[in-house]
């Protein structure tokens, strides 16, 4: 195997939002199948035979967490795989209808640039500020934007960078009642929050393992029952002629052990992350939460302006401390520039541009929040 240098060692890792460690009975479940299952799951002979059966067995496990039927669960290889699948899938048989779909402003690039690239095939894109007013999402920018040549909306269920959670079941209630197909990009929120497809009211969702405590490399795409649907690629038969090719068994096994274990340290998590900001209020005067308590957010994700400082710089100078956060996106990284989610959400650049995301995890700790602070009260 290629010489890979070892992290520092000891690691304070509070960017769970951008990937988490597996957990070891995640490996457990990948190893056994590698060994024991590596057959080809469309093989009649009885080792592919065992592949199928771990292949749909976790197929349920992930059906029953999303409140699904299994036959809904298609497995892909990430999440921003699945975003495209939906977008693109869902479109497609419905340019009878009209030519137009509406998404967020924030959404992640998996939805965004997808969204711009199906313009070249003459599907309008339009895009929702995401503006707040007393403590609320507002719905109106999106219901506004809908119109009878709309074919589907998407709408980030969590936003990445601040852990607030939209609105999505009220507005999928109006789009529906308008015959608009809806999307979730979950792959923030699964997990973290309470996400159950009737809840939602949702005609697609997507899902990743990496986000959860599994394998990087694959996700998966809910897509309800009578939903027309093209496939992105194709060349076979697999996951019902939706996504063909050779399904990643290991992956998809791991993916189902880590969502077997969702909702485990919910309360511990969250514990941390209001600790953690309690600390921060009472430590730094010149700071600002994003979204501290006044709407929704996922549990583990806090997001932390310093007014006049340069995240960057910041981030930079918890790494040499050992400390892994972000100041957004790990789809964004290599740039050093303003994070522009923020600023779309309405935050004056003087703070976006020194805030940090701070994500935690089950395997988190309370000693690490303490010397998280002590570290930023000597470098901010």
């Amino acid at each position: 195997m290629p010489d890979i240098p070892k992290w520092r060692d000891p690691l304070i890792y509070l960017d769970n939002n951008a990937t988490t460690p597996m957990l070891p009975e995640v490996k457990d479940a990948i190893g056994f199948i590698l060994e024991e299952g590596f057959g080809n799951p469309s093989s009649v002979y009885q080792i592919g035979n065992q592949a199928r059966v771990a292949l749909e067995k976790s197929r349920g496990i992930v059906a029953r967490a999303l409140g699904a039927l299994p036959t809904e669960i298609t497995f892909t290889g990430s999440g921003t795989e699945s975003d495209n699948m939906a977008l693109f899938g869902a479109t497609f048989p419905y340019f009878h209808k009209g030519k137009n779909m509406v998404i967020s402003n924030i959404e992640h690039p998996a939805v965004d640039l997808t969204a711009d690239w199906l313009e070249s095939f003459g599907i309008e894109c339009r895009k929702a500020p995401v503006l707040i007013e007393n403590d609320m999402v507002l719905k109106t920018p999106f219901l506004d934007m809908v119109d009878d040549q709309t074919v589907l909306v998407s709408c980030m269920l969590a936003n990445n960078e601040t852990g607030l959670l939209l609105p999505v079941a009220e507005l999928f209630d109006e789009f529906h009642a308008r015959g608009i197909l809806c999307h979730t990009d979950a792959v923030q929120a699964f997990g973290k929050s309470r996400v159950q497809v009737a809840d939602l009211n949702c005609d697609l969702l997507s899902i990743s393992a990496h986000k959860i405590h599994g394998p990087k490399g694959v996700g998966a795409l809910y897509i309800k029952r009578g939903t027309p649907f093209n496939a992105l690629i194709h060349g076979g038969a697999q996951e019902n002629s939706r996504r063909p090719g050779t399904e990643n068994v290991a992956g998809i096994v791991g993916l189902a052990a880590a969502v077997e274990r969702i909702g485990e340290k919910e309360d511990h998590i969250r514990g941390l992350r209001d600790d953690f900001e309690s600390k921060l209020v009472k430590f730094f005067a010149e700071k600002t939460i994003i979204h501290h308590k006044e709407l929704p957010r996922t549990p583990n994700t806090s997001s932390v302006g310093f007014p006049g400082k340069d995240g960057n710089m910041l981030l930079i100078q918890l790494d040499q401390k050992g400390i892994c956060a972000s100041t957004g996106s790990a789809c964004h990284s290599g740039a050093l520039s303003t994070n522009s989610t923020l600023l779309k959400m309405g935050v004056p650049e003087h703070i976006a541009k020194g805030t940090l995301r701070f994500s935690f995890s089950r395997l988190s700790e309370v000693s690490q929040v303490n010397e998280v602070i002590e570290v930023l009260r000597k470098i901010v």
